[in-house]
Protein backbone atom coordinates (compact mmCIF):
# COMPACT_ATOMS: atom_id res chain seq x y z
CA UNK A 1 0.00 0.00 0.00
CA UNK A 2 1.43 3.50 -1.13
CA UNK A 3 2.03 6.19 1.20
CA UNK A 4 -0.37 8.26 -0.55
CA UNK A 5 -3.30 5.58 -1.18
CA UNK A 6 -4.35 2.50 0.15
CA UNK A 7 -4.52 0.49 -2.98
CA UNK A 8 -2.28 0.44 -6.26
CA UNK A 9 -4.32 1.96 -9.10
CA UNK A 10 -3.23 2.01 -13.30
CA UNK A 11 -2.15 5.25 -14.31
CA UNK A 12 -2.03 5.71 -18.14
CA UNK A 13 1.32 7.33 -19.96
CA UNK A 14 1.48 11.20 -19.71
CA UNK A 15 3.24 13.39 -21.64
CA UNK A 16 4.66 16.35 -19.39
CA UNK A 17 5.78 19.79 -21.98
CA UNK A 18 9.50 20.07 -21.21
CA UNK A 19 10.12 23.77 -20.43
CA UNK A 20 13.58 25.12 -21.20
CA UNK A 21 15.10 27.86 -19.37
CA UNK A 22 18.16 30.10 -20.66
CA UNK A 23 19.82 33.05 -19.71
CA UNK A 24 19.79 36.54 -21.38
CA UNK A 25 23.25 35.88 -21.74
CA UNK A 26 23.03 32.70 -23.95
CA UNK A 27 23.22 33.95 -27.92
CA UNK A 28 21.81 30.63 -28.79
CA UNK A 29 19.29 28.48 -27.84
CA UNK A 30 19.86 24.75 -26.79
CA UNK A 31 19.27 22.42 -29.93
CA UNK A 32 15.51 21.13 -29.63
CA UNK A 33 14.99 17.45 -29.41
CA UNK A 34 11.54 16.39 -30.07
CA UNK A 35 11.98 13.53 -27.69
CA UNK A 36 12.59 16.48 -25.12
CA UNK A 37 9.19 17.94 -25.29
CA UNK A 38 7.45 15.24 -23.87
CA UNK A 39 8.88 13.59 -20.47
CA UNK A 40 6.98 10.16 -20.55
CA UNK A 41 6.23 8.88 -17.04
CA UNK A 42 5.84 5.66 -16.42
CA UNK A 43 4.27 4.68 -13.43
CA UNK A 44 4.27 1.36 -11.66
CA UNK A 45 1.92 2.55 -8.61
CA UNK A 46 2.84 -1.17 -6.77
CA UNK A 47 6.28 -0.31 -6.43
CA UNK A 48 6.05 3.65 -6.86
CA UNK A 49 4.61 6.03 -4.63
CA UNK A 50 6.24 9.48 -6.30
CA UNK A 51 6.52 10.59 -9.66
CA UNK A 52 10.27 11.90 -10.46
CA UNK A 53 10.34 15.19 -11.81
CA UNK A 54 13.95 15.51 -13.27
CA UNK A 55 13.17 19.61 -13.29
CA UNK A 56 11.73 20.04 -9.87
CA UNK A 57 13.47 22.77 -8.62
CA UNK A 58 12.67 25.00 -11.43
CA UNK A 59 9.17 24.33 -11.13
CA UNK A 60 8.67 23.21 -7.60
CA UNK A 61 7.03 26.84 -7.04
CA UNK A 62 4.00 26.32 -8.97
CA UNK A 63 3.24 23.38 -6.69
CA UNK A 64 0.49 23.88 -4.09
CA UNK A 65 2.22 22.80 -1.16
CA UNK A 66 5.25 25.35 -1.68
CA UNK A 67 7.67 23.08 -0.80
CA UNK A 68 11.00 22.39 -2.62
CA UNK A 69 13.10 19.50 -3.09
CA UNK A 70 16.59 19.82 -1.91
CA UNK A 71 19.42 20.12 -3.67
CA UNK A 72 21.10 16.38 -4.79
CA UNK A 73 17.78 14.77 -4.30
CA UNK A 74 15.25 13.26 -6.85
CA UNK A 75 12.60 15.54 -7.01
CA UNK A 76 8.95 13.86 -6.55
CA UNK A 77 5.97 15.34 -7.64
CA UNK A 78 3.30 13.60 -4.85
CA UNK A 79 0.53 12.17 -6.81
CA UNK A 80 -2.29 14.58 -4.78
CA UNK A 81 -0.66 17.30 -6.74
CA UNK A 82 -0.42 15.88 -10.09
CA UNK A 83 -3.00 18.09 -11.32
CA UNK A 84 -2.09 20.97 -9.95
CA UNK A 85 1.03 20.97 -11.43
CA UNK A 86 -0.43 19.65 -15.01
CA UNK A 87 -2.45 22.79 -15.10
CA UNK A 88 0.47 24.42 -14.07
CA UNK A 89 2.50 23.17 -16.56
CA UNK A 90 -0.36 24.57 -18.76
CA UNK A 91 -0.63 28.26 -17.92
CA UNK A 92 3.28 28.21 -18.25
CA UNK A 93 2.90 26.90 -22.25
CA UNK A 94 0.52 29.54 -23.16
CA UNK A 95 2.74 32.28 -21.64
CA UNK A 96 5.55 31.39 -23.70
CA UNK A 97 4.82 32.49 -27.38
CA UNK A 98 8.62 32.84 -28.10
CA UNK A 99 10.85 29.71 -28.75
CA UNK A 100 12.56 30.87 -25.90
CA UNK A 101 11.79 31.78 -22.14
CA UNK A 102 14.64 34.13 -22.31
CA UNK A 103 13.05 35.76 -25.12
CA UNK A 104 9.59 36.26 -23.58
CA UNK A 105 11.34 37.49 -20.21
CA UNK A 106 13.24 40.01 -22.63
CA UNK A 107 9.93 41.09 -23.94
CA UNK A 108 8.58 41.82 -20.45
CA UNK A 109 11.48 43.63 -19.42
CA UNK A 110 11.34 45.71 -22.64
CA UNK A 111 7.11 46.31 -21.38
CA UNK A 112 8.00 47.26 -18.22
CA UNK A 113 10.66 49.54 -19.16
CA UNK A 114 8.44 51.00 -21.61
CA UNK A 115 6.20 51.73 -18.93
CA UNK A 116 8.00 53.14 -16.33
CA UNK A 117 9.21 55.80 -18.96
CA UNK A 118 5.50 55.98 -20.04
CA UNK A 119 4.74 57.06 -16.72
CA UNK A 120 3.86 60.15 -17.46
CA UNK A 121 0.32 60.80 -18.38
CA UNK A 122 -0.82 62.02 -21.86
CA UNK A 123 -2.64 65.30 -21.95
CA UNK A 124 -6.90 64.54 -23.14
CA UNK A 125 -7.36 66.76 -26.10
CA UNK A 126 -11.20 67.89 -26.33
CA UNK A 127 -11.67 66.60 -30.10
CA UNK A 128 -11.68 63.52 -28.34
CA UNK A 129 -14.96 64.67 -26.67
CA UNK A 130 -16.67 65.53 -29.21
CA UNK A 131 -20.38 64.62 -30.61
CA UNK A 132 -18.65 62.17 -33.20
CA UNK A 133 -22.11 60.08 -33.85
CA UNK A 134 -23.86 63.70 -34.37
CA UNK A 135 -20.91 65.54 -36.31
CA UNK A 136 -21.16 62.14 -38.48
CA UNK A 137 -24.93 62.20 -38.85
CA UNK A 138 -25.12 65.82 -39.63
CA UNK A 139 -22.32 65.56 -42.04
CA UNK A 140 -23.86 62.90 -44.00
CA UNK A 141 -27.37 64.28 -44.06
CA UNK A 142 -26.14 67.96 -44.83
CA UNK A 143 -23.73 66.05 -48.10
CA UNK A 144 -27.19 64.19 -49.06
CA UNK A 145 -29.52 67.13 -49.12
CA UNK A 146 -26.70 69.39 -50.69
CA UNK A 147 -26.36 66.30 -53.66
CA UNK A 148 -30.43 66.29 -53.74
CA UNK A 149 -30.25 69.66 -54.16
CA UNK A 150 -28.35 70.29 -57.00
CA UNK A 151 -29.98 67.22 -59.33
CA UNK A 152 -32.90 69.01 -58.26
CA UNK A 153 -31.92 72.67 -59.06
CA UNK A 154 -30.59 70.49 -62.27
CA UNK A 155 -33.81 68.40 -63.37
CA UNK A 156 -35.28 72.27 -63.13
CA UNK A 157 -33.13 74.06 -65.54
CA UNK A 158 -32.94 71.40 -67.80
CA UNK A 159 -36.59 71.60 -67.83
CA UNK A 160 -36.85 75.76 -68.60
CA UNK A 161 -34.21 75.36 -71.14
CA UNK A 162 -35.35 77.06 -74.27
CA UNK A 163 -36.48 74.76 -77.25
CA UNK A 164 -34.06 76.92 -79.55
CA UNK A 165 -31.46 79.92 -79.32
CA UNK A 166 -32.49 82.49 -80.94
CA UNK A 167 -30.40 85.54 -81.37
CA UNK A 168 -30.78 88.42 -78.85
CA UNK A 169 -32.78 91.42 -80.05
CA UNK A 170 -33.42 94.82 -77.93
CA UNK A 171 -37.44 95.66 -77.42
CA UNK A 172 -37.93 97.75 -80.44
CA UNK A 173 -36.37 95.33 -82.82
CA UNK A 174 -38.09 93.63 -84.86
CA UNK A 175 -41.24 94.73 -83.33
CA UNK A 176 -45.28 96.48 -84.52
CA UNK A 177 -45.40 99.79 -83.50
CA UNK A 178 -48.82 100.99 -83.92
CA UNK A 179 -49.33 104.59 -84.76
CA UNK A 180 -52.23 106.71 -83.20
CA UNK A 181 -53.55 110.72 -83.45
CA UNK A 182 -55.62 110.33 -79.51
CA UNK A 183 -58.43 112.87 -81.15
CA UNK A 184 -59.56 110.03 -83.85
CA UNK A 185 -59.19 107.15 -81.88
CA UNK A 186 -61.88 106.58 -79.01
CA UNK A 187 -63.97 108.69 -77.01
CA UNK A 188 -64.88 108.24 -73.57
CA UNK A 189 -66.62 110.95 -72.75
CA UNK A 190 -69.24 111.07 -75.60
CA UNK A 191 -67.91 114.51 -77.04
CA UNK A 192 -66.76 113.55 -80.27
CA UNK A 193 -63.46 113.80 -79.73
CA UNK A 194 -60.82 110.80 -79.21
CA UNK A 195 -59.20 111.46 -75.59
CA UNK A 196 -56.27 109.46 -73.60
CA UNK A 197 -58.72 107.98 -71.43
CA UNK A 198 -60.38 106.24 -74.57
CA UNK A 199 -57.22 104.99 -75.68
CA UNK A 200 -56.85 103.71 -72.41
CA UNK A 201 -59.80 101.46 -72.93
CA UNK A 202 -58.41 100.40 -76.55
CA UNK A 203 -55.25 99.16 -75.03
CA UNK A 204 -56.80 95.26 -74.69
CA UNK A 205 -57.48 95.40 -78.79
CA UNK A 206 -54.01 96.65 -79.61
CA UNK A 207 -52.54 93.94 -77.06
CA UNK A 208 -55.07 91.11 -77.94
CA UNK A 209 -56.46 91.14 -81.28
CA UNK A 210 -53.01 93.02 -83.05
CA UNK A 211 -50.46 91.75 -81.34
CA UNK A 212 -48.93 94.98 -80.70
CA UNK A 213 -45.02 95.83 -79.41
CA UNK A 214 -45.39 99.55 -78.99
CA UNK A 215 -47.62 102.71 -79.13
CA UNK A 216 -46.92 105.71 -81.04
CA UNK A 217 -48.63 108.57 -80.04
CA UNK A 218 -48.78 111.76 -82.64
CA UNK A 219 -48.42 115.21 -81.12
CA UNK A 220 -50.55 115.77 -77.36
CA UNK A 221 -49.21 119.01 -76.75
CA UNK A 222 -51.68 122.26 -75.77
CA UNK A 223 -52.09 123.77 -79.00
CA UNK A 224 -53.52 127.00 -79.80
CA UNK A 225 -56.44 124.82 -81.69
CA UNK A 226 -56.43 121.42 -80.60
CA UNK A 227 -56.60 118.74 -83.34
CA UNK A 228 -56.78 120.86 -86.11
CA UNK A 229 -53.93 123.10 -85.50
CA UNK A 230 -52.23 120.03 -83.38
CA UNK A 231 -48.74 121.72 -84.34
CA UNK A 232 -49.67 125.33 -83.13
CA UNK A 233 -48.16 124.38 -79.36
CA UNK A 234 -48.33 126.99 -77.16
CA UNK A 235 -46.65 124.49 -74.26
CA UNK A 236 -44.83 121.17 -74.52
CA UNK A 237 -45.02 119.97 -71.19
CA UNK A 238 -48.91 119.69 -70.84
CA UNK A 239 -51.63 117.94 -72.47
CA UNK A 240 -54.34 119.56 -74.16
CA UNK A 241 -57.06 119.61 -72.18
CA UNK A 242 -59.28 118.44 -75.15
CA UNK A 243 -57.26 115.08 -74.68
CA UNK A 244 -57.09 115.02 -70.88
CA UNK A 245 -54.48 116.25 -68.55
CA UNK A 246 -50.99 114.92 -66.94
CA UNK A 247 -52.91 112.21 -64.86
CA UNK A 248 -54.85 110.45 -67.85
CA UNK A 249 -51.29 110.15 -68.98
CA UNK A 250 -49.89 108.90 -66.40
CA UNK A 251 -52.39 106.03 -66.12
CA UNK A 252 -52.06 105.65 -69.80
CA UNK A 253 -48.17 104.74 -69.16
CA UNK A 254 -49.54 102.58 -66.34
CA UNK A 255 -51.46 100.47 -68.47
CA UNK A 256 -49.49 100.68 -71.40
CA UNK A 257 -46.08 98.93 -69.38
CA UNK A 258 -49.06 96.64 -67.08
CA UNK A 259 -49.54 94.79 -70.88
CA UNK A 260 -45.93 94.84 -71.55
CA UNK A 261 -45.94 97.47 -74.29
CA UNK A 262 -43.98 101.01 -74.76
CA UNK A 263 -44.99 103.83 -75.42
CA UNK A 264 -43.67 106.72 -78.16
CA UNK A 265 -44.44 110.11 -78.09
CA UNK A 266 -43.70 112.44 -81.59
CA UNK A 267 -41.55 115.67 -80.73
CA UNK A 268 -41.59 118.33 -83.48
CA UNK A 269 -38.29 119.54 -82.21
CA UNK A 270 -38.99 122.51 -84.57
CA UNK A 271 -42.47 123.66 -83.49
CA UNK A 272 -41.15 123.58 -79.76
CA UNK A 273 -42.38 127.70 -77.99
CA UNK A 274 -39.32 129.69 -77.89
CA UNK A 275 -36.61 128.13 -80.50
CA UNK A 276 -35.37 130.82 -82.45
CA UNK A 277 -34.62 130.19 -86.42
CA UNK A 278 -31.27 128.78 -86.21
CA UNK A 279 -30.41 126.13 -83.92
CA UNK A 280 -28.33 127.41 -81.32
CA UNK A 281 -27.97 126.73 -77.55
CA UNK A 282 -30.90 128.14 -76.22
CA UNK A 283 -32.30 126.03 -78.20
CA UNK A 284 -30.53 122.68 -77.63
CA UNK A 285 -31.50 123.43 -73.54
CA UNK A 286 -35.61 123.75 -74.47
CA UNK A 287 -35.55 120.43 -76.66
CA UNK A 288 -33.78 118.75 -73.72
CA UNK A 289 -36.22 120.62 -71.05
CA UNK A 290 -38.84 118.96 -73.09
CA UNK A 291 -37.40 115.38 -73.41
CA UNK A 292 -36.51 115.47 -69.88
CA UNK A 293 -39.77 116.04 -68.86
CA UNK A 294 -41.54 113.45 -70.92
CA UNK A 295 -39.07 110.78 -69.51
CA UNK A 296 -39.79 111.79 -66.18
CA UNK A 297 -43.25 110.19 -66.74
CA UNK A 298 -42.39 107.40 -68.02
CA UNK A 299 -42.08 107.80 -71.83
CA UNK A 300 -39.88 105.12 -73.52
CA UNK A 301 -38.96 107.39 -76.05
CA UNK A 302 -39.06 109.71 -79.12
CA UNK A 303 -39.82 110.15 -82.99
CA UNK A 304 -37.65 113.51 -83.41
CA UNK A 305 -39.61 115.15 -86.45
CA UNK A 306 -39.27 118.98 -87.82
CA UNK A 307 -35.37 118.23 -88.14
CA UNK A 308 -35.69 119.31 -91.57
CA UNK A 309 -35.42 122.91 -90.52
CA UNK A 310 -31.76 122.22 -89.13
CA UNK A 311 -30.34 119.84 -91.98
CA UNK A 312 -28.03 122.72 -92.60
CA UNK A 313 -26.59 122.88 -89.33
CA UNK A 314 -23.58 120.21 -89.95
CA UNK A 315 -23.11 119.75 -86.10
CA UNK A 316 -26.65 118.94 -85.61
CA UNK A 317 -25.76 115.80 -84.67
CA UNK A 318 -23.57 116.84 -81.93
CA UNK A 319 -26.98 117.88 -80.47
CA UNK A 320 -28.81 114.82 -81.14
CA UNK A 321 -26.11 112.88 -79.14
CA UNK A 322 -26.73 114.86 -76.64
CA UNK A 323 -30.55 114.00 -76.50
CA UNK A 324 -29.60 110.65 -76.79
CA UNK A 325 -27.33 110.46 -73.77
CA UNK A 326 -30.58 111.44 -71.50
CA UNK A 327 -32.58 108.79 -73.51
CA UNK A 328 -30.19 106.41 -71.70
CA UNK A 329 -30.13 106.62 -68.75
CA UNK A 330 -32.82 104.68 -67.45
CA UNK A 331 -32.67 100.64 -66.51
CA UNK A 332 -35.22 100.30 -70.34
CA UNK A 333 -33.04 101.74 -72.52
CA UNK A 334 -35.07 104.97 -74.40
CA UNK A 335 -35.02 105.26 -78.16
CA UNK A 336 -34.95 107.94 -80.69
CA UNK A 337 -36.31 107.27 -84.32
CA UNK A 338 -35.67 109.55 -87.15
CA UNK A 339 -37.11 110.26 -90.64
CA UNK A 340 -34.82 108.28 -93.53
CA UNK A 341 -36.59 111.74 -95.84
CA UNK A 342 -34.34 113.85 -93.54
CA UNK A 343 -31.27 111.97 -93.75
CA UNK A 344 -31.75 112.00 -96.91
CA UNK A 345 -31.34 115.63 -97.13
CA UNK A 346 -28.53 115.91 -94.60
CA UNK A 347 -26.47 113.54 -96.68
CA UNK A 348 -27.21 115.61 -99.73
CA UNK A 349 -25.75 118.31 -97.91
CA UNK A 350 -22.63 117.35 -95.24
CA UNK A 351 -20.04 114.63 -95.94
CA UNK A 352 -20.43 111.15 -95.27
CA UNK A 353 -18.72 110.90 -92.08
CA UNK A 354 -21.33 113.32 -90.64
CA UNK A 355 -23.87 111.79 -91.81
CA UNK A 356 -23.05 108.56 -90.10
CA UNK A 357 -22.36 110.26 -86.98
CA UNK A 358 -26.02 111.87 -86.89
CA UNK A 359 -27.68 108.35 -88.06
CA UNK A 360 -26.04 106.76 -85.26
CA UNK A 361 -27.69 108.78 -82.44
CA UNK A 362 -30.62 106.76 -83.70
CA UNK A 363 -32.57 103.58 -82.53
CA UNK A 364 -34.59 103.29 -85.56
CA UNK A 365 -35.33 105.02 -89.27
CA UNK A 366 -38.75 105.08 -90.27
CA UNK A 367 -39.25 104.60 -93.98
CA UNK A 368 -41.72 105.07 -95.75
CA UNK A 369 -43.07 102.94 -98.84
CA UNK A 370 -45.19 104.19 -101.67
CA UNK A 371 -47.25 100.59 -102.21
CA UNK A 372 -48.43 102.06 -105.60
CA UNK A 373 -45.15 102.47 -107.22
CA UNK A 374 -45.16 99.08 -108.45
CA UNK A 375 -41.81 99.40 -110.68
CA UNK A 376 -40.03 101.29 -108.32
CA UNK A 377 -41.09 99.01 -104.85
CA UNK A 378 -37.61 97.18 -104.90
CA UNK A 379 -35.67 100.25 -105.15
CA UNK A 380 -37.66 102.14 -102.55
CA UNK A 381 -36.79 98.52 -100.56
CA UNK A 382 -33.05 99.02 -101.16
CA UNK A 383 -32.54 103.05 -100.15
CA UNK A 384 -34.50 102.40 -96.79
CA UNK A 385 -32.02 98.77 -96.22
CA UNK A 386 -28.83 101.46 -96.60
CA UNK A 387 -29.46 102.92 -93.55
CA UNK A 388 -28.76 99.83 -91.97
CA UNK A 389 -25.52 98.96 -93.39
CA UNK A 390 -23.43 98.72 -89.79
CA UNK A 391 -23.69 96.56 -87.15
CA UNK A 392 -24.00 99.51 -84.61
CA UNK A 393 -26.64 100.82 -87.15
CA UNK A 394 -30.36 101.25 -86.36
CA UNK A 395 -32.87 99.14 -87.66
CA UNK A 396 -35.61 100.19 -90.28
CA UNK A 397 -38.87 100.92 -89.55
CA UNK A 398 -40.68 100.23 -92.42
CA UNK A 399 -44.37 102.27 -92.82
CA UNK A 400 -46.79 101.91 -95.14
CA UNK A 401 -48.73 104.94 -93.71
CA UNK A 402 -49.12 107.84 -90.90
CA UNK A 403 -50.91 110.71 -89.98
CA UNK A 404 -49.25 112.99 -93.09
CA UNK A 405 -49.64 110.51 -96.08
CA UNK A 406 -52.55 109.39 -97.67
CA UNK A 407 -54.12 106.65 -96.05
CA UNK A 408 -53.32 102.96 -97.74
CA UNK A 409 -56.48 102.07 -99.32
CA UNK A 410 -56.40 104.92 -101.49
CA UNK A 411 -53.19 103.48 -103.01
CA UNK A 412 -53.66 100.03 -103.37
CA UNK A 413 -55.60 98.18 -106.23
CA UNK A 414 -59.21 97.50 -105.33
CA UNK A 415 -61.12 97.28 -108.63
CA UNK A 416 -61.83 93.72 -108.69
CA UNK A 417 -65.63 93.38 -107.86
CA UNK A 418 -66.52 91.34 -104.71
CA UNK A 419 -63.49 92.26 -103.29
CA UNK A 420 -63.44 92.73 -99.46
CA UNK A 421 -63.01 95.89 -97.83
CA UNK A 422 -61.27 94.73 -94.93
CA UNK A 423 -58.86 93.09 -95.92
CA UNK A 424 -57.82 94.97 -99.13
CA UNK A 425 -55.06 96.39 -97.21
CA UNK A 426 -53.75 93.32 -95.68
CA UNK A 427 -51.56 91.95 -98.73
CA UNK A 428 -49.89 95.31 -98.55
CA UNK A 429 -49.34 95.09 -94.69
CA UNK A 430 -47.93 91.81 -94.86
CA UNK A 431 -45.05 93.14 -97.32
CA UNK A 432 -43.94 95.85 -94.51
CA UNK A 433 -44.48 92.74 -91.78
CA UNK A 434 -41.64 90.70 -94.38
CA UNK A 435 -39.23 92.68 -94.46
CA UNK A 436 -35.83 92.98 -92.72
CA UNK A 437 -36.35 95.55 -89.44
CA UNK A 438 -39.71 96.67 -87.36
CA UNK A 439 -43.31 97.52 -88.85
CA UNK A 440 -45.23 100.72 -88.25
CA UNK A 441 -48.67 100.27 -88.64
CA UNK A 442 -51.05 103.70 -88.79
CA UNK A 443 -54.35 103.18 -87.19
CA UNK A 444 -57.14 101.73 -89.20
CA UNK A 445 -54.76 100.48 -91.69
CA UNK A 446 -55.44 96.73 -90.33
CA UNK A 447 -59.10 96.93 -91.26
CA UNK A 448 -58.58 98.94 -94.83
CA UNK A 449 -60.78 102.84 -92.87
CA UNK A 450 -60.50 105.15 -95.40
CA UNK A 451 -60.64 108.18 -92.79
CA UNK A 452 -59.62 108.89 -89.61
CA UNK A 453 -63.31 109.06 -88.47
CA UNK A 454 -64.24 107.61 -85.27
CA UNK A 455 -67.24 106.03 -86.67
CA UNK A 456 -66.00 104.44 -88.87
CA UNK A 457 -63.14 103.04 -86.53
CA UNK A 458 -65.69 101.46 -84.39
CA UNK A 459 -67.88 100.07 -87.32
CA UNK A 460 -65.14 98.16 -89.41
CA UNK A 461 -63.54 97.26 -85.87
CA UNK A 462 -67.10 95.05 -85.55
CA UNK A 463 -67.14 94.00 -89.28
CA UNK A 464 -63.42 93.36 -89.93
CA UNK A 465 -62.92 91.26 -86.38
CA UNK A 466 -62.96 87.94 -88.08
CA UNK A 467 -60.99 88.46 -91.22
CA UNK A 468 -58.52 91.12 -91.90
CA UNK A 469 -57.96 92.39 -88.30
CA UNK A 470 -57.60 88.17 -87.24
CA UNK A 471 -55.63 87.66 -89.98
CA UNK A 472 -53.38 90.78 -88.92
CA UNK A 473 -52.92 89.36 -85.52
CA UNK A 474 -52.07 86.15 -86.67
CA UNK A 475 -49.31 87.57 -88.94
CA UNK A 476 -47.97 89.57 -85.67
CA UNK A 477 -47.35 86.35 -83.45
CA UNK A 478 -46.14 84.38 -86.56
CA UNK A 479 -43.30 87.29 -87.02
CA UNK A 480 -42.65 87.40 -83.93
CA UNK A 481 -41.58 83.31 -83.13
CA UNK A 482 -40.14 83.41 -86.84
CA UNK A 483 -36.47 84.71 -86.84
CA UNK A 484 -36.38 85.03 -90.52
CA UNK A 485 -39.34 86.78 -90.69
CA UNK A 486 -38.08 89.61 -87.60
CA UNK A 487 -34.28 89.39 -87.96
CA UNK A 488 -32.73 91.84 -89.81
CA UNK A 489 -29.23 90.39 -91.22
CA UNK A 490 -27.26 87.70 -90.71
CA UNK A 491 -24.11 88.70 -88.94
CA UNK A 492 -20.75 86.37 -88.90
CA UNK A 493 -18.02 86.71 -86.68
CA UNK A 494 -14.64 85.63 -86.13
CA UNK A 495 -13.03 83.76 -83.16
CA UNK A 496 -12.03 87.19 -82.04
CA UNK A 497 -15.26 89.03 -82.32
CA UNK A 498 -14.78 90.73 -85.43
CA UNK A 499 -17.29 91.51 -87.88
CA UNK A 500 -16.61 88.49 -91.07
CA UNK A 501 -19.80 89.10 -93.09
CA UNK A 502 -23.13 91.26 -92.57
CA UNK A 503 -25.63 90.57 -95.24
CA UNK A 504 -29.42 91.02 -95.17
CA UNK A 505 -31.59 87.72 -94.71
CA UNK A 506 -34.10 88.46 -97.95
CA UNK A 507 -33.94 87.64 -101.37
CA UNK A 508 -36.65 89.85 -103.10
CA UNK A 509 -37.62 89.35 -106.96
CA UNK A 510 -40.98 90.31 -109.26
CA UNK A 511 -42.91 89.02 -111.91
CA UNK A 512 -44.68 91.70 -113.64
CA UNK A 513 -46.81 93.10 -111.02
CA UNK A 514 -45.81 90.46 -108.31
CA UNK A 515 -43.46 90.99 -105.83
CA UNK A 516 -41.72 87.59 -104.26
CA UNK A 517 -39.84 87.84 -100.82
CA UNK A 518 -38.08 85.04 -99.58
CA UNK A 519 -36.84 85.19 -95.90
CA UNK A 520 -34.23 82.92 -94.37
CA UNK A 521 -31.61 82.04 -91.58
CA UNK A 522 -29.63 78.85 -90.83
CA UNK A 523 -31.36 76.11 -89.28
CA UNK A 524 -34.67 77.32 -89.97
CA UNK A 525 -37.61 77.20 -92.28
CA UNK A 526 -37.73 80.07 -95.25
CA UNK A 527 -40.77 81.88 -95.77
CA UNK A 528 -42.35 82.95 -98.86
CA UNK A 529 -44.61 85.85 -99.43
CA UNK A 530 -46.01 86.50 -103.08
CA UNK A 531 -48.11 89.52 -103.14
CA UNK A 532 -50.42 90.60 -106.29
CA UNK A 533 -50.12 94.61 -106.37
CA UNK A 534 -52.15 94.59 -110.22
CA UNK A 535 -55.77 95.18 -110.37
CA UNK A 536 -56.24 91.98 -112.29
CA UNK A 537 -56.03 88.23 -110.89
CA UNK A 538 -53.06 86.66 -112.38
CA UNK A 539 -51.54 83.04 -112.18
CA UNK A 540 -47.50 81.85 -112.25
CA UNK A 541 -45.45 78.74 -112.06
CA UNK A 542 -42.74 79.33 -109.44
CA UNK A 543 -41.89 75.15 -109.54
CA UNK A 544 -38.52 75.82 -111.28
CA UNK A 545 -37.62 77.47 -107.93
CA UNK A 546 -39.91 76.26 -104.82
CA UNK A 547 -42.12 73.34 -104.71
CA UNK A 548 -44.50 74.29 -102.37
CA UNK A 549 -45.33 74.88 -98.77
CA UNK A 550 -47.81 75.46 -95.56
CA UNK A 551 -50.16 78.46 -95.72
CA UNK A 552 -49.82 80.63 -92.48
CA UNK A 553 -51.50 83.65 -94.03
CA UNK A 554 -54.02 84.14 -97.17
CA UNK A 555 -55.27 87.40 -97.27
CA UNK A 556 -58.44 86.70 -99.32
CA UNK A 557 -58.73 83.42 -97.05
CA UNK A 558 -59.54 81.72 -99.56
CA UNK A 559 -56.53 79.70 -99.53
CA UNK A 560 -55.43 77.05 -96.62
CA UNK A 561 -52.73 73.68 -95.90
CA UNK A 562 -50.18 72.65 -98.35
CA UNK A 563 -50.15 74.49 -101.64
CA UNK A 564 -47.49 73.70 -104.96
CA UNK A 565 -46.47 76.32 -106.80
CA UNK A 566 -46.80 74.77 -109.96
CA UNK A 567 -50.27 76.96 -110.42
CA UNK A 568 -51.14 79.11 -108.28
CA UNK A 569 -54.00 82.19 -109.31
CA UNK A 570 -53.69 85.56 -107.11
CA UNK A 571 -57.00 87.59 -107.11
CA UNK A 572 -55.67 91.89 -106.94
CA UNK A 573 -53.78 92.66 -103.96
CA UNK A 574 -53.92 89.37 -102.33
CA UNK A 575 -50.83 88.04 -101.07
CA UNK A 576 -49.76 84.60 -99.75
CA UNK A 577 -47.27 83.85 -96.76
CA UNK A 578 -45.92 80.05 -97.20
CA UNK A 579 -43.56 78.26 -94.95
CA UNK A 580 -41.41 76.46 -97.42
CA UNK A 581 -39.94 72.70 -97.39
CA UNK A 582 -36.85 72.55 -96.10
Amino acid sequence: MSKYGSENRNIPNLSIPAVFITSEDEEESPPLNTNEYAMPINLNMSQLSYLKDDDAASTAPLLESGTATPLGEDPYVPLTQLGTFLMSSQKLKSDLNSEEIGLSALDDEKKSEGSFRGAAILPEYSIVKWRWNFIRNAVSFCLFAAIFGAMTASAVMIAHLPRRCDPTTEWWQGKVFYEIFPSSFHDSNADGIGDLKGLTMKLDYLKNDLNVDAVKLNSIFEASSYPDHYLDIINATKVDPVLGDLRDFQDLIANVVKRNMSLILDIHVDRLPGLSGSFAEEDNVIVQRTLTFWLRQGVHGFFLKGLDRFKHEADIWKAVAQWKKLAGKHKKERILIVSSDFLSEYSKIHPAHSTSQLRDQFNLVEHYLRIDQINDIAHQIAEGLRWDDDLMSPWILWSLGNVEKTRLINLVNINAAGKSHCDSNLGALMLAMNLPGSVSLYQGDEMSASSSSMMEFNEKMIICSNSSIAAFGNLSTIRKDAVPLYLNVLTKFDAKGIVESRNFNYKLSRMDSTIIVERFYPRRHRYLLILNLSASNVTHDFSSVYFGGRTLISSSGEKNGYIELRILNLQPAEGLLLQLDR
